[in-house]
């Protein structure tokens, strides 16, 4: 993508797809007026009675159009196609230094405000739009915002009263102003042939009569986004995103859940797996999860040498370390509590300067980058929510911790923004971690070191981590397949393991099932003594660090991890003890495969 309108051609024969349109009866212009004049009619008249005028107010358009369509067994779960158009507005009272952010109202979170007025905040407003009818929309929407932002602050600037507050930077970090377009043309899916597509591959576990349960789904979501704000930035940009997720389930003996997913996203149409790959992907997801019911598990705890490669590598990295490397403000509210952002991920938030890894690697942020070795990366952007243009970020050089990812929200070592703004939170783009060249090994030297730990530690065996389930595809495709069973697989402190293997000396492997990691914590990283010469690419839909009711958006965004396999010292993994689901009391009925 561009700073200025580009138009080009995509071409996506295997999923039959033309040229979308996500314009609306306004146009571009008439649509950025009506929010300009709202704006500065907002800016110099809208006050309610001593309260105090905004000083910024920020308006965001989102126009959707979403496709989705859900099978199983070859048979048509849902199918969708919804256009929408949102608004968003967000204002602020007080000044930079001192406003209504920041503050946990919790009566309001829990029991609403006392003034609930006119919906402010994913706002839907009609299609059929023209520049009168969005004034009415955006003056509707203001008004109800700045009743709730004058409620929020007065309740803030009460709490300060009762204590001694210690964090006085400001609220608010100021920003030279934007102005840029960055779109595109979308390209259009053939709703009946997509569905086609997903009913065949959804059809190949029908060849597995022993899983219980399985489904393949596919979303296209793209967007455009209309944003102007107070203090004169102004963009329209367009996101993509597309994605297709096959999970299964079944229980293997003494009831044990055992899942497989496979998943592939990507940001344009082009880049997607063809259907040969899909339904090959799709095919392994099946016969993995077979072999896995077969195989035997831990006997006793494992601790050693672990070899955490490919997925796997990336997922831990995604679940245990990245969330650290997001700036978290701390929050005040009524009755004098304090809310971190996240208290399990905000270790770094007073570290930086500090070692967080070994010397020999590194790790940096860059949403400027397509692709990776010839592989598109879906955490590609140019510019961020609120209008900052995205910048590439040195995270950690040569161990120590540099910088962390943020918004607008300043924290104590992290004053201005860096542009990672997505979502309606911090979240990372494209995550990239790289290692001095003497201490990393091609993978046949890293297994062997691998396995001269083991001989060094006198164990009979070492363990290979090479896929780890995924935390979005969990908790969402797999919980409704699971009939609730996947609670088994998620609690807070373990890492369930797909593909682990036990590796003996002589090389030879053995799967595991049903076993997790439960020692692995940010601090674990520092005791990575070797690293893979490659990288691999992990696009994924990235959980929000910091709570849902700290915002109001998202809560999975597109972001991209490269990262080469990790050697590690010493890890604890052990054999998932908890209580199982009982089986089924008769088999499975016989299935006609037609």
């Amino acid at each position: 993508m561009k700073k200025v309108i580009v138009l080009f051609t995509i071409i996506f024969s295997s999923l039959g797809l033309s040229a979308q349109d996500l314009s609306l009866s306004a146009s571009p212009n008439d649509i950025l007026r009506a929010m300009r004049d709202e704006i500065n009619r907002s800016m110099s008249q809208l006050k309610l009675e001593s309260l105090e005028r905004p000083y910024f107010v920020e308006y965001t358009i989102t126009i959707t159009d979403n496709f989705n369509a859900s099978a199983k067994l070859g048979n048509l779960i849902s199918r969708s196609n919804n256009k929408e158009v949102s608004l968003d507005v967000g204002i602020r009272v007080g000044n930079y230094a001192l406003d209504n952010s920041n503050f946990m109202d919790i009566g309001s979170m829990f029991f609403g405000s006392r003034d609930m007025g006119e919906r402010y905040s994913s706002r839907r407003i009609p299609l059929d739009l023209n520049y009168n009818v969005l004034r009415k929309e955006l003056w509707l929407a203001t008004d109800g915002a700045y009743k709730n932002a004058t409620e929020t602050y007065s309740k803030k600037l009460a709490s300060l009263k009762n204590i001694i507050q210690k964090d006085t930077i400001p609220d608010f970090s100021k920003v030279k102003p934007f102005k840029g377009v960055d779109t595109t043309i979308f390209p259009k899916i053939d709703f009946d042939k997509i569905t086609d597509q997903v009913l065949n591959i959804s059809a190949i576990f029908k060849n597995y009569p022993q899983i219980y349960s399985s489904n393949v789904s596919f979303e296209y979501l793209p967007k455009r986004i209309y944003y102007v704000n107070s203090e004169g930035t102004e963009y329209i940009k367009d996101d993509f995103f597309a994605g297709i997720e096959g999970v299964a389930y079944l229980q293997a003996d003494k009831g044990t859940p055992i899942v497989e997913h496979y998943s592939a996203y990507a940001r344009f149409p082009k880049d997607f797996p063809s259907l040969d790959s899909l339904r090959k992907g799709i095919t392994l997801t099946a016969e993995n999860i077979t072999k896995l019911a077969q195989a035997p598990t831990l006997d006793e705890s494992y601790n050693g040498p672990v070899l955490v490669e490919g997925q796997a590598a990336c997922e831990v990295l995604a679940r245990v370390f990245v969330p650290n490397l997001i700036a978290q403000r701390e929050k005040i509210s009524e009755g004098q509590f304090s809310f971190g952002g996240n208290e399990k991920s905000n270790l770094f938030q007073k570290k930086i300067g500090g070692r967080v890894l070994p010397e020999f690697l590194s790790i940096k942020d860059d949403p400027s980058m397509t692709e990776y070795q010839g592989v598109p990366l879906l955490g590609y952007y140019k510019i961020d929510d609120e209008g900052v243009p995205a910048q590439t970020v040195n995270l950690v050089e040569k161990g120590y911790l540099k910088s962390l990812l943020s918004n607008r929200t300043p924290i104590k070592r992290v004053l201005e923004s860096n542009g990672h703004a997505r979502g309606g939170t911090i979240i990372i783009s494209n995550l990239i971690m790289s290692s001095e060249q003497s201490k990393s090994l091609p993978t046949k030297e890293l297994k062997q070191k691998f396995l001269d730990l083991v001989k060094q530690r006198e164990l009979p065996y070492g363990i290979i981590i090479r896929k780890i389930i995924d935390r979005n595809i969990l908790h969402t495709s797999l919980s409704a397949i699971t009939f609730g069973n996947s609670s088994f697989l998620s609690e807070q402190n373990a890492i369930p393991l797909l593909q682990a293997y036990k590796v003996y000396p002589n090389g030879k492997e053995e799967l595991l099932k049903n076993v997790e990691i439960n020692s692995l914590t940010v601090q674990s990283f520092k005791d990575i003594v070797n690293v893979g010469n490659k990288g691999y690419v992990l696009n994924y839909l990235a959980p929000a660090v910091i709570q849902s009711f700290n915002f109001g958006r998202s809560i999975y965004t597109g972001s991209s991890i490269i990262a080469p396999d990790l050697l590690f010292e010493d890890l604890e993994i052990n054999a998932n003890d908890k209580d199982t689901p009982k089986l089924p009391f008769i088999s499975a009925p016989v299935v006609n495969k037609k």
